[in-house]
């Protein structure tokens, strides 16, 4: 349901929230950066373009979010002191469009993947500024998932404040392979053909963090998925 976006903001502010957030691989995350903006699944799928598999493709369509662009309100990194899961570069925004009343915006009550079929509008999003405000501490953050809909370009880099990488500390021997000289060879091209400043991009300095140990736990097809470029 769409929200007063005003308003949102007016109790985002209350809430001393000045950011939104959004995590993803890095072969999305070049989409992105290639396209000047953040698309949703479908949008990228529709134009033809490179996105990472996600298990809840399928989830996404059929609960009407493949359209959509998600982003968080919090650093779920350093809110819990692991990484995100939605792979290592993470987008961080100015909640400043929200006064331009450009985007419909929705508040979820919990991650689309726990949907239910029986679930009514009601059960899935916030139907106002109010309600959420009203019960703002009874949903954990990372359940109050912010969505822009049906978004048909790419949006929100006007508002770019920065883009922070993690560097899992991870190689794959074998393949002589360090994840970390991977994102910056990457990183490194659309920065040499002028799509985006160097002076975006933050390194991510994990001192007292799960990230590490959760990164060696991974499977190297998934470190793969998530910090190698898919063509």
């Amino acid at each position: 349901m769409k929200l007063n976006n005003i308003e949102l903001y007016k109790l985002l502010k209350e809430k001393d929230i000045k950011n939104f957030f959004h995590a993803n691989t890095l072969t999305t995350s070049l989409t992105f950066i290639e396209n000047k903006g953040l698309m949703s699944r479908g949008l990228v799928e529709k134009k033809g373009l490179f996105q990472t598999l996600q298990t809840s493709d399928e989830l996404d369509k059929k609960y009407d979010v493949w359209n959509d662009v998600f982003i968080d309100i919090v650093d779920l990194h350093d809110r819990f002191s692991r990484q995100n899961y939605y792979g290592p570069i993470l987008f961080k925004f100015s909640i400043e469009f929200l006064k331009d009343d450009i985007f419909d915006v929705y508040v979820t009550k919990n991650n689309p993947i726990y949907w239910k079929e029986s679930d009514t509008e009601e059960d899935k999003y916030f139907k106002s500024v109010d309600e959420l405000r009203e019960d703002w501490d009874k949903y954990e953050l990372q359940r109050k998932m912010f969505t822009i809909k049906n978004t048909s370009d790419p949006i929100l880099f006007d508002y770019l404040e920065e883009i922070i990488i993690d560097d899992p500390l991870v190689q794959i021997e074998k393949e002589s392979i360090v994840f970390s000289e991977k994102l910056k060879e990457e990183l490194k091209k659309v920065i040499e053909k002028g799509i985006i400043s160097k002076d975006y991009f933050n390194w991510r300095k994990c001192s007292s963090c799960y990230c590490k140990k959760n990164y060696l736990e991974l499977p190297i097809s998934e470190l793969k998925r998530l910090f190698l470029k898919e063509i």
